[in-house]
């Protein structure tokens, strides 16, 4: 199973934008102090943090920046719920060789890539 972890001092806004895209995010205490919100999307463990300070990701495709991608079953569920939040698009819709893809920012300003594969008919 792949993971992503994220910080963040916007923890009600980074929850509400990871359950958009569709992560049923639930409350974790392992014993260890760090409790967190985690949950799956299509075998991709995400755990939100509290950060111990404030900050903000670098701009996207910039040194330390980060980019994270998922698959979703519709595009188009995805956008109407990240409208519904008011997400920050960094890309538009994009036709590519293995499907089409939308580029969001999270509330830390994360690039974060929405693909769905078959969503857009081939080029003839």
């Amino acid at each position: 199973m792949a993971s992503t972890v994220v910080f963040t001092d916007r923890l009600e806004e980074t929850i509400s934008f990871y359950r958009a895209l569709g992560v049923s995010l639930a409350d974790e205490d392992h014993g260890d102090g760090l409790v967190h919100t985690a949950g799956e999307l299509d075998g991709v463990r995400v755990a939100v943090f509290a950060a111990s300070r404030s900050g903000r990701s670098p701009a996207w495709r910039v040194g330390g920046s980060t980019f994270i991608g998922f698959w979703v079953n519709s595009l188009e569920a995805a956008l109407a719920a990240f409208e519904q939040i008011e997400a920050r698009v960094l890309c538009e819709h994009q036709h590519r060789r293995c499907g089409c893809r939308i580029v969001f920012a999270d509330p830390d300003g994360r690039a974060v890539e929405i693909n769905q594969r078959d969503h857009c008919p081939a080029s003839p």
